[in-house]
């Protein structure tokens, strides 16, 4: 067998880099930066009939999570909004990842902006939660770029973004058919802490982005200071004003284990609780959805010793 040429190599590298340069958003959409209007339904084009069947359309198209996948107990519809919460450690932002390769897995497409981390390493850790492994090899990470350029973006400026290009966007990915929109965190916007105002404004935003796009997007808001990291949490802990948790059809809370005595802070497996606190629609129901997170695994499994990952990425990655 001939040895591959250096031109070869080099064409090969710059395909891939190609597609990893697709998935990434650099700069905002000034045709869409125009703050989005509410359109009125006119009640007397429709009968009741219609409105049903209107209604029904809009809750047959529902997404799931990775921890309830068949949407018996929580429903992701569009245009609505979920806040996830928790403290730092609990596991949310590695749940988050999870979640976005349980969607892309599911043929949806997917924006992220993760605003603490670099853009690249975004990617690995991706790539790690789909394999189910600490470490992807280069083999499942070409697999990740190759199953999922097409249908990921992700953000690509670190640091303090400004809200309103975000939502802008955001906006504009969903005319292009990006159903699920991430952002991960609140505190990385440029949202002063303490201007509740500016705060009320945004989540009045955030929520009329999601309803007139038809976008779900998902928020990572830390929770406010508490006495204790044991403490119940509930609706009115998520940080900022009341109007964030407020806006939202979903909050839900994640929390880890943090027993030092019976899990230590390198524990293979560890207890994970999500909490539902808030859920508008579905049947409304909320509690706890509890299960077993799984380090080397990078992912949460109801079952305390699964038979191994979740497999989002196709067959071959595995091989």
């Amino acid at each position: 067998m001939s040895a591959v040429s250096d031109e070869t190599i080099a064409r090969i590298d710059a395909y891939r880099a190609r597609r990893i340069g697709e998935m990434l958003v650099t700069e905002g959409a000034p045709e869409f930066a125009v703050e989005p209007r509410a359109v009125l339904i006119d009640l007397e084009k429709l009968d009741g009939k219609a409105l049903l069947a209107q209604r029904q359309a809009r809750r047959a198209k529902y997404a799931t999570t990775p921890f309830d996948p068949d949407g018996k107990l929580l429903r992701i519809y569009p245009g609505g909004i979920t806040i996830w919460s928790g403290f730092p450690g609990a596991g949310k932002t590695t749940l988050l990842r999870q979640m976005i390769c349980h969607t892309l897995a599911r043929g949806s497409a997917v924006f992220l902006a993760s605003l603490e981390e670099d853009p690249h390493e975004v990617l690995a850790e991706l790539a790690a939660v789909a394999a189910g492994s600490i470490e992807p090899n280069a083999h499942q990470m070409q697999w990740f770029i190759d199953a999922y350029a097409a249908r990921f973006r992700l953000w690509g400026i670190i640091g303090v973004a400004r809200h309103l290009e975000l939502l802008a966007v955001i906006r504009k990915l969903a005319t292009e058919g990006v159903k699920h929109a991430f952002i991960d965190s609140l505190m990385c916007l440029d949202i002063p802490n303490d201007d509740y105002e500016a705060q009320r404004q945004f989540a009045n935003l955030l929520a009329v982005t999601a309803r007139a796009a038809r976008i779900h997007i998902h928020l990572v808001a830390h929770p406010r200071k508490l006495v204790s990291a044991a403490q119940e949490l509930d609706l009115n802990d998520v940080a900022g004003t009341r109007e964030i948790g407020g806006i939202a059809d979903n909050v839900l809370f994640v929390r880890r284990s943090t027993s030092q005595e019976e899990y230590g802070a390198s524990a293979e497996v560890t207890p994970m609780c999500i909490g539902i606190r808030k859920q508008r629609y579905h049947h409304g129901s909320l509690g706890n959805i509890a299960g077993w997170f799984h380090r080397q695994l990078r992912q949460f499994h109801l079952e305390q010793w699964p038979q191994g990952p979740t497999h989002y990425l196709p067959e071959d990655a595995y091989r």
